[in-house]
């Protein structure tokens, strides 16, 4: 599904992807490990199309990204960060978000309301801001906000860093309940050790700009 030839990246000059290739198959799961700085979030950020590789190609489906209309490439392909992002705005507002560019038709209030149960924000009114919700409540809704798009591909940048122990357990839960329903594709960087209720995992590592299959 997601084929990467010999893509390079560097800041400034400095490299940060070397060389890197990987085939990623429909359905598989992979969790990528390793030291800061040595690339992971890099390589998430360049699958989402927010970096723009030197040199190398990534090709979805056989087709290659660039030749990707961006609207369409989000749709397919959806990307977490580790700190949640929230809008000015009410909850509805920001699961919305992606409707407002082209998407299917919005969900309904019902729907986002039987969402955000299924996280455990059965309190959450739709109309509340959505600022105002604690750093966990708001990667859950970062969250939801892209699977209501039902994207092929999900890109997971530490999901879990910066929740306490119950936020984490919630979201990877939500993660464990779309991987049953749905035959998602998974990249996850983790400093942590994570594990997939039905799904096995793939572990890599990556080192100085490369990855190589982990025990």
């Amino acid at each position: 599904m997601i084929q990467i030839d010999h893509l390079t990246f560097a800041y400034n000059d400095e490299p940060v992807l070397r060389d890197l290739s990987l085939t990623v198959a429909r359905g598989d799961a992979l969790l990528i490990r390793g030291a800061s700085g040595c690339g992971k979030s890099t390589l998430l950020r360049v699958l989402a199309r927010l970096e723009a590789p030197r040199s190398g190609s990534i090709r979805l489906d056989g087709i290659d990204v660039a030749d990707i209309p961006s609207p369409a490439y989000r749709r397919r392909v959806a990307y977490l960060q580790q700190l949640p992002v929230m809008l000015e705005g009410s909850i509805r507002e920001n699961l919305l978000l992606p409707f407002r560019y082209g998407a299917d038709s919005a969900p309904g209030d019902d729907v986002l309301r039987a969402q955000l149960a299924e996280v455990e924000l059965h309190d959450a009114e739709l109309d509340a801001p959505a600022t105002e919700l604690s750093v966990g409540q708001q990667q859950r809704v970062a969250l939801l906000r892209l699977l209501l798009m039902k994207p092929d591909v999900l890109l997971l940048d530490e999901p879990t860093a910066s929740l306490d122990a119950a936020s984490a357990s919630l979201l990877m839960q939500l993660v464990n309940r779309q991987l049953h329903q749905h035959s998602h594709t998974m990249l996850i960087v983790s400093h942590q050790e994570l594990s997939l209720r039905d799904r096995s995992l793939r572990h890599l590592r990556m080192e100085a700009g490369r990855l190589e299959e982990a025990a």
